[in-house]
């Protein structure tokens, strides 16, 4: 069989020897033309065997890493949390001794004081006496007298005195240095001191904050006592 290679046109015609159509000679389609030997072998696989191993070693490290941060977490939240509580108890703890420290101006607390009877004194005053005013220092508080509504008692503040905590104004907490108040009210004066006598009243809801005579109180809330000054009497010895 020929085949014309320009137009395409075959023949079966062996003696035929130019296309019919255009005149190009015609070619031979005997001839085989060559065979193409495919590879057919298998391609070699890589395996990935490593790389896995080496993720899954990072992602263990990954999360040792996060249980390690996480209890170094927990360790400091609990030691903070244990310090908060510690450092509650010393509050606690000054508060129970009526110091200066153991309130503050924007909250304090303290701790109400219970009504205590005049035999003995644990604050280490002496023991009140109807005849003549009772000595006190000048840190001293209504704590160790019987804190009854209408009760009076009469002190001895001494000259050159330093001030203590007091909260309230005119109207004073139970357990606020008598002397201070008294200063505060005009009573008397740190460098002479004096007498002054002082009158139990209910508690209050409130105790405001003033800031007279020298001296500044505090502000407070619920308080289960209180005490305001009277006109001393002095009698003649």
């Amino acid at each position: 069989m020929k085949t014309c290679p320009k137009c395409g046109t075959t023949t079966a015609d062996d003696a035929q020897s130019y296309c019919l159509m255009d005149g190009t000679a015609l070619v031979d389609q005997t001839v085989s033309e060559p065979t193409v030997v495919m590879d057919r072998s298998r391609p070699t696989v890589t395996t990935q065997q490593p790389r896995k191993r080496k993720a899954l070693l990072w992602i263990v490290l990954a999360l040792t890493g996060i249980a390690v941060i996480g209890g170094l977490v927990g360790v400091l939240m609990y030691a903070a949390y244990r310090m908060g509580s510690e450092s509650a108890s010393i509050k606690v703890n000054a508060n129970s001794g009526q110091t200066p420290a153991s309130k503050s101006k924007s909250n304090p607390q303290p701790t109400p004081s219970a009504p205590v009877s005049t035999q003995g004194t644990p604050s280490g005053e002496s023991i009140p006496s109807a005849d003549a005013p009772t000595p006190i220092s000048w840190t001293a508080s209504a704590g160790f007298v019987k804190q009854e509504t209408g009760l009076q008692y009469t002190f001895e503040c001494p000259p050159d005195g330093t001030s203590g905590t007091v909260w309230g104004s005119d109207v004073y907490t139970a357990d606020s240095s008598i002397c201070t108040a008294a200063v505060h009210a005009g009573k008397i004066t740190l460098e002479k001191g004096g007498i002054v006598t002082i009158e139990f009243t209910g508690g209050r809801q409130t105790y405001g904050a003033t800031t007279r005579n020298g001296v500044t109180t505090y502000n407070y809330g619920q308080y289960p006592h209180s005490f305001v000054f009277k006109d001393a009497e002095r009698k003649e010895q």
